[in-house]
């Protein structure tokens, strides 16, 4: 059996990116000096995943992190924006039937957020 777990986001300022990920509304996990989890919802899957914000050992690319589902993509997207942080892609609608923007965290790691299109 396959399963996801969780995912890494290596991270040259762990404060930094994990205000990003709170602002998304992420819940942490647990943190020690070095590492903050944070608990991250999956669709169906009452338990779950994790990502993990690990620092960088060395000049790590950035990653895409995947698709995140959010309540209100324009809103996120203006909290995002007002924090400071890049946006790649203003929200537009999708033919696919989501409303959808792309952005990154503070370490250049991509992040689409989407919306449903009622």
């Amino acid at each position: 059996m396959l399963a996801f777990e969780g995912m890494v986001a290596f991270c040259a300022d762990i404060k930094s990116t994990a205000d990003f990920y709170r602002r998304l509304g992420l819940q942490e996990d647990w943190s020690d000096d070095d590492h903050i989890a944070f608990h991250l919802p999956t669709r169906n899957e009452a338990q779950g995943a994790w990502l993990l914000l690990h620092p960088k050992t060395d000049d790590q690319p950035p990653h895409d992190l995947g698709t995140f589902r959010v309540d209100d993509v324009d809103a996120v997207v203006q909290t995002l924006r007002d924090a400071g942080h890049r946006i790649l892609s203003d929200p537009e609608d999708a033919p696919w039937g989501v409303r959808e923007a792309n952005v990154a965290d503070p370490d250049g790691n991509g992040l689409t957020l989407v919306t449903p299109i009622s």
